[in-house]
């Protein structure tokens, strides 16, 4: 049965609700709804509907369109997940260090936006299969002096709070100042005001500010426990953690994550992601991952 997916915004959120709710009488609705008791899968919106968070401008993750749409890899990737798995998708925004609770305490089933899989955040929530995996790159101004990471002692860098370049400034740049923002866009809007002297972006952020803007990458580093990023569940979410990853197993086989990420990853090759999961999945082959 085709579904239909909702890429509501923020501002529509509360109106897709409203109408999913105002549907819940319909054959087919109700059909859907005895399909998804029959998975087992207790969904935050009690019905049919995956409630996903994203981070709002975490292109090419995910983001807002000039049409009030979500759209990123991140997006068309769950989009696709949950089309098999015959859900209904509606998604919504918040700040980085506000998602993981909200997955945790169960107000909303998921979240995606390049987030790495931890000891730490494993502690509250689960993750899915990898689906990305990448770098952490120092960005500094075209006109500064910092030129690698011996610059860094004593200056101002920025980071998210909360992400897992955070962790990682934390932990290996410990003569630093560290300055912690909410988001992507305040952090870069200290960097170019001079507020900061550099601030930590994932890879593919860092890369789409320099094509952009008067910047530079200087260092770029990957953590050696990284086991990539992933898509975030709620603890108790077990049949639909496993059938997330089943999914995931056959989009990476059949050719459609590479069609997705070479739709919305358009700054590197896909073969180093292709390589890294295909390595990955195979060395963690049971669905009940990461609980195996």
């Amino acid at each position: 049965m085709k579904r239909k997916h909702l890429l509501s915004t923020a501002v529509a959120g509360l109106a897709a609700v409203g109408l999913l709710a105002g549907c819940a009488g319909q054959p087919a609705e109700a059909d859907g709804d005895a399909a998804v008791a029959d998975a087992g899968y207790e969904l935050a919106g009690g019905d049919n509907t995956l409630q996903l968070l994203v981070i709002g401008d975490a292109a090419p993750f995910a983001s807002v369109n000039d049409d009030g749409d979500y759209e990123g890899f991140d997006v068309a990737l769950l989009t696709e997940v949950t089309e098999r798995l015959d859900l209904d998708l509606e998604i919504r925004s918040q700040e980085f260090d506000t998602i993981l609770p909200t997955v945790a305490i169960g107000q909303a089933d998921a979240a995606a936006s390049s987030i790495a899989d931890t000891d730490e955040r494993r502690e509250t929530v689960t993750f899915s299969l990898p689906t990305y995996t990448g770098v952490m790159s120092v960005t500094v101004r075209e006109d500064s002096d910092i030129a690698d990471e011996n610059d860094l002692p004593g200056r101002k860098v920025g980071v998210i709070s909360g992400s897992r370049n955070a962790e990682y400034a934390e932990q290996y740049f410990t003569e630093s100042e560290l300055i912690y923002f909410p988001a992507e866009s305040p952090l870069f809007n200290a960097l170019q005001s001079s507020t900061i002297d550099a601030a930590f972006f994932d890879g593919q952020v860092a890369d789409k500010y320099v094509q952009q803007y008067d910047v530079k990458i200087v260092f770029s580093g990957v953590n050696d426990d990284n086991r990539g990023a992933a898509i975030v569940l709620n603890q108790d979410a077990e049949k639909l953690r496993q059938d997330i990853n089943a999914t995931l197993r056959e989009i990476l086989d059949d050719g459609t994550y590479q069609e997705i990420f070479e739709t919305w990853v358009t700054t590197e090759s896909v073969e180093p992601q292709l390589d890294f999961l295909t390595k990955y999945y195979a060395e963690h082959p049971s669905d009940d991952y990461p609980n195996e």
